[in-house]
């Protein structure tokens, strides 16, 4: 019978080493694993996806925030002043286009339109592809010239009036073969004041009635 308890008793006495030896083993095989590991792998937080909520709209980033183009039409701020010469710039456009009186600080002025282009027998213009133009305005034995350019495949139109204060407003149309300006002109005194109203810019004119 003793044999038997004490044979009994080294089998569990080996089976229980063999169970801790199994766990033992275990053990140092996932030590052996994570020290293998690099440290920010080990260290590295879980990682997790940044999805917008429906309804949430994300705000684009600066760089892909879109720009607005600069308007079409330019305006020029600054003045062009015109001084008095004391001779005309009409030598070489000889023909009155129009002309009309114009009330510059109290005092009666003239003003002018020429061009270079002829008339005919009957009196109607005959134009070439490009006609050089002169506005002038003719005050106290002196000439402001406010425009003398070589307009291609267009004209110069002016209009002559007074504003709230009864001072002369001289404005002049451009029109060309690509597009348009507005001119407008005003007297301070001593000299004219020149400011674009506005220009549209190089077009691709499809219809016009200027």
């Amino acid at each position: 019978m003793k044999k038997v308890l004490k044979a009994a008793g080294v089998i569990v006495l080996a089976a229980v080493m063999a169970v801790g030896g199994y766990f033992v083993g275990q053990r140092a095989q996932i030590s052996s694993i994570s020290s293998a590991l690099p440290r920010n792998v080990l260290d590295r937080p879980e990682e997790t996806a940044s999805v917008p909520q429906e309804g949430n709209a994300v705000a684009p980033s600066a760089s892909e925030t879109p720009v607005p183009a600069p308007p079409k039409d330019a305006i020029q701020t600054e003045r062009n002043i015109i001084e008095k010469n004391s001779q005309t710039a009409a030598n070489a456009t000889p023909t009155v286009v129009t002309s009309a009186d114009v009330m510059l600080g109290g005092e009666t002025a003239q003003v002018k339109l020429y061009t270079s282009a002829d008339k005919d027998a009957d009196g109607s213009f005959i134009w070439d592809d490009g006609n050089q133009w002169v506005l002038e305005v003719e005050k106290d034995g002196g000439y402001y010239t406010l425009i003398n350019k070589y307009v291609q495949l267009g004209k110069v139109s002016l209009m002559v009036g007074e504003d709230e204060n009864g001072e002369g407003v001289i404005t002049a149309v451009v029109t060309t073969g690509t597009g348009l300006s507005v001119e407008k002109y005003t007297y301070n005194g001593t000299a004219f004041e020149g400011q674009t109203a506005y220009n549209s810019g190089v077009l691709n004119i499809r219809s016009s009635t200027f």
